[in-house]
């Protein structure tokens, strides 16, 4: 992870560097305030193995988030992208980036246009964390699918795409390639062998660590980069379907000096938003995949886990105001391994959350979810196998924009 940081303290300094010699600079922030109720079995974030971000013990008024992007234009072809967050939970940093990188797009000379990006940023995966900050569109929390990709994994290194815009060929839509390779994302399936799957707008930062006990992500291990590819094909402005296949080609039996291990995570990602008429939108995903830590030689003692999270959302707008509803299935399946009680998890999840914008700058959101899961490692913690938890959100968001 040491590299990554001097590469992302490089960026920080040309950044700098090129501000004071007066290029383009665009700066978004959103303050988000919270009011929570919860009866949810006590989070990650404050060392128990809940599902939600917020618990019995940590509701009432909070700071949801605290965030500023910034986008610096260094060239009419080279832009540097930051993300600062600021979360009133974090047991840590009360301030650090989640993303940092440079993106290149030179001028397209034929149907293909081609972009790049160098640096720490998340994987084109998403389809509700499409706002600024990798802040979800359509309600408070993503799904469990989302959330832990959020959680567990940012690309740190470089991702290549090819775009052929249908426009050349009268066509209204395209078709896009892309590809990464990175490192530094070993650990990346300790926290859903740990913890299962969880429904939270809390993703993890680059430099801090994540939870009780404190898990920092972004560690290189075994030396070995991953890689990821997908394509994606936009339909006029009714239909978008992706699809990613991620390997971070961890070497299981690989140890760092205190004992932390790689994990070899891999699963295949399929989406779908379909916007059928005038205020309607309907959004699916589901991902597979399979995670192992331990050597070969371990035969069966060797930790092995599948896993699985699908969701549909539909949502609705009319005037100002957004309605979403969101149904959400998730589980895993340890097959063999170590680890004390199996953790085999088996939940569901409804989520409906309105939202109304008051002005160009002020927002309300209110949302509430409900979870039903059960997961053997809580047993060994004092709670039953299987609970129900609940957690209600008001939200309200200031947002702002300043250019230079």
């Amino acid at each position: 992870m040491r590299c990554a940081k001097w590469l992302l303290l490089l960026l920080c300094v040309f950044s700098a560097r090129q501000v004071c010699a007066g290029d383009t600079l665009t700066v978004v922030g959103m303050i988000d305030m919270r009011w929570v109720s919860s009866n949810a079995e006590t989070s990650y974030l404050y060392g128990g193995l809940g599902p939600l971000r917020f618990d019995a013990d940590n509701d009432g008024f909070r700071l949801g988030r605290a965030m500023l992007a910034g986008n610096l234009r260094v060239t009419d072809l080279v832009t540097v992208h930051a993300v600062l967050d600021g979360y009133g939970d974090d047991p840590g940093n009360p301030i650090d980036l989640s993303e940092l990188y440079a993106e290149i797009r030179p001028f397209p000379t034929n149907a293909v246009r081609w972009s790049a990006r160098v640096g720490a940023f998340y994987m084109p995966v998403s389809l509700e964390n499409r706002g600024i900050g990798w802040t979800p569109v359509y309600s408070i929390t993503p799904s469990a699918l989302n959330t832990w990709l959020g959680e567990e994994f940012r690309t740190i290194g470089a991702e290549c795409e090819a775009r052929w815009l249908g426009a050349s060929s009268g066509y209204y839509g395209d078709v896009a390639l892309v590809a990464a390779a990175y490192g530094w994302n070993d650990p990346a399936g300790v926290l859903l062998a740990t913890r299962g799957f969880a429904l939270s707008d809390r993703p993890s930062t680059l430099f801090d660590g994540y939870g009780r006990p404190s898990i920092n992500f972004y560690h290189e291990i075994d030396h070995r980069p991953g890689f990821y590819t997908g394509l994606s094909w936009r339909h006029h402005d009714m239909l978008e379907l992706r699809a990613l296949r991620y390997d971070n080609r961890g070497n299981p039996g690989a140890t760092t000096a205190d004992g932390e291990g790689a994990w070899n995570t891999h699963f295949w990602s399929f989406g779908g938003r379909l916007e059928p008429a005038n205020h309607w939108t309907l959004v699916a995903q589901y991902m597979d995949g399979e995670t192992t830590i331990g050597a070969d030689s371990l035969g069966a003692e060797q930790y092995n886990m599948t896993f699985h999270a699908g969701f549909v959302l539909g949502s609705y707008a009319w005037g100002r105001q957004l309605l979403t509803t969101r149904y959400d299935d998730f589980g895993t399946h340890q097959y063999s391994g170590f680890f004390g009680p199996p953790t085999d998890e088996a939940g569901h999840s409804w989520t409906l959350a309105w939202g109304y914008d008051l002005t160009e700058r002020w927002q309300i959101l209110v949302e509430g979810i409900r979870v039903s899961s059960s997961f053997p490692p809580r047993l060994s913690v004092g709670e039953p196998l299987a609970r129900v938890d609940s957690q209600l959100q008001a939200a309200v968001r200031y947002r702002f924009r300043l250019e230079r």
